[in-house]
């Protein structure tokens, strides 16, 4: 059985008053239609673009519920003249959200209670135009190179709405569940280990949640270097715009780089790779930084670019300086941060994050965002469906291609790519707190027993983010720190 595609439920009424353009018609009566008509459109574009199942919903005076079905468009419902819109989502959150991905549009809080309650998503109306917004470019400027939509759609890889929610071969896609069994055992693993939350999602569907040790739904917590991901995310998406190229000489955009040899042969690639040579540069940890930016370009290059695998923030940084002066010259003139968000974070269904700034605004890039895990485990879709709804399939493979100092990681994800009877299986934090000279990355991997097509998120205090394409699972432990096994935790769950 084939993933479901996501649900996106729009409070249509109340979306065409948060916009002030509709808004605006409302207070006519003879434009009045157009606010409808407008929002429509725009919501047809973004279900186009991104693969959602829009579904919107109005008040209504009749006396029955009635609907409007689009041959592979909207869904539209109007409510009965005893019932509200609100009171429709409600029920359809209330019966989809543990099937399927369920994101709500509304402005209204008491409804964003009580759909999360569900286990749904909640979007502001703010939020969805920012989303329309970006797909409507996104036509705009494939429109420019193709002739027809038709054509768009494939170049995009979608095959119509829900495409890419459902991009796995079939046999991925029956692959079975875990046992109610391996669950118990793995939520009570967790809970031995002071797990505060133990996910697990199979085919977009919640099929386990455990609480322990204080834990509770929709708690968020920091993820630490889980942080790392979604800028990995957003480095990739720059290539894809045309920003940045992975083999492009930093030292090109970092001018302060150019009177040193080894550092005008650090790539943009090594930089996300960790393997650019720079010293770690752990300080850019700290709050209170006059400027952490500043502080990764003066880090001494310790190794010969490429060759070492050299885990630290001070990289990271300087990715962040150089898409920073490229956005400065471009259209938008918009600061990394924003960029993330509208590239990667509102594509997820996420907002605006912890994000730590000094007091140049600079963000912590290596760390720092808090998220429930329900939360987190959006990106664990992402990964499971070839990075959409923010990167081509193209795109995503180059994101996890790794390197020869350390295959099993690249921006910011760990692979499992050597697992099997030559792996090594080893506890990835305790290597990291090993000085750099002293590590090996020699094929190891983050769980023998576990499918080579296994990506991993790893966050201090093991905290953890699998995605496991080949099994349709996207699992996520949150805890404090204690001793915890990668090998164990997934053997368990896998069994």
């Amino acid at each position: 059985m084939s993933m479901p595609p996501p649900f996106l439920l729009v409070d249509g009424h109340n979306v065409m008053h948060a916009w002030p353009e509709l808004a605006s018609h409302l207070r006519s009566a003879s434009k009045r239609h157009l606010a409808r008509v407008e929002l429509l459109q725009r919501l047809r574009n973004l279900q186009d673009m991104i693969g959602v199942q829009v579904v919107v919903v109005f008040d209504g005076t009749t006396a029955k519920i009635t609907e409007e079905r689009e041959p592979n468009g909207l869904q539209i419902i109007y409510a009965d003249a005893g019932h509200t819109a609100d009171d429709l989502i409600e029920k359809i959150a209330a019966k989809y959200a543990k099937e399927r991905p369920v994101r709500v549009v509304s402005a209204d809080g008491l409804v964003c209670e009580t759909v999360a309650a569900f286990g749904a998503d909640w979007l502001s109306p703010e939020m969805l135009k920012g989303m329309c917004e970006d797909a409507e470019r996104d036509m705009r400027g494939q429109i420019d190179k193709l002739k027809s939509r038709r054509q768009m759609l494939i170049w995009l890889g979608l095959g119509g709405a829900g495409a890419f929610a459902e991009p796995l071969r079939a046999a991925e896609a029956g692959a079975p569940p875990p046992s109610a069994a391996a669950l118990q055992a793995a939520g009570k693993y967790c809970a031995a280990r002071k797990s505060f939350t133990l996910l697990v999602k199979h085919q977009g569907k919640v099929i386990h949640e455990s609480f322990a040790n204080g834990g509770r739904r929709g708690q968020p917590n920091r993820i630490y270097s889980g942080t790392k991901g979604f800028w990995g995310l957003a480095a990739m998406a720059a290539v894809e715009d045309g920003l940045i190229k992975l083999d492009e000489r930093v030292a090109d955009t970092i001018k302060e780089w150019q009177d040193d040899e080894r550092r005008t042969k650090v790539t943009m690639e090594q930089l996300l790779d960790f393997t650019g040579g720079l010293e770690r540069g752990l300080a850019i940890h700290e709050d209170g930084l006059k400027n952490r930016n500043t502080m990764a370009i003066k880090r001494p290059m310790v190794a010969t670019p490429g060759r070492s695998f050299i885990y630290g923030p001070s990289q990271l940084q300087v990715f962040h300086e150089v898409l920073k002066r490229k956005l400065a010259t471009g259209a938008r003139k918009e600061s990394p941060t924003r960029y993330l968000e509208r590239r990667v974070l509102r594509p997820l269904g996420l907002g605006s994050q912890r994000y730590i700034p000094d007091a140049a605004g600079n963000p912590l890039l290596a760390a720092g965002f808090m998220m429930s895990a329900s939360q987190w485990a959006k990106l664990g879709e992402c990964l499971l469906n070839q990075g959409a709804p923010v990167l081509k399939p193209s795109s995503f493979k180059a994101l996890l291609e790794g390197s020869s100092a350390n295959g099993a990681y690249s921006f910011g994800f760990w692979n499992n790519r050597a697992a099997g009877r030559l792996g090594r299986e080893i506890d990835i934090e305790n290597m990291l707190d090993v000085d750099w000279q002293q590590q090996s990355w020699n094929r190891v991997c983050v769980c023998k027993s576990a499918p080579e097509d296994l990506i991993a998120c790893i966050g201090s205090a093991y905290q953890r983010l699998y995605a496991i394409p080949s099994r349709q699972l996207v699992i996520v432990r949150q805890g404090t720190n204690v001793r915890f096994s990668d090998g164990e935790l997934l053997r368990l769950l896998l069994a």
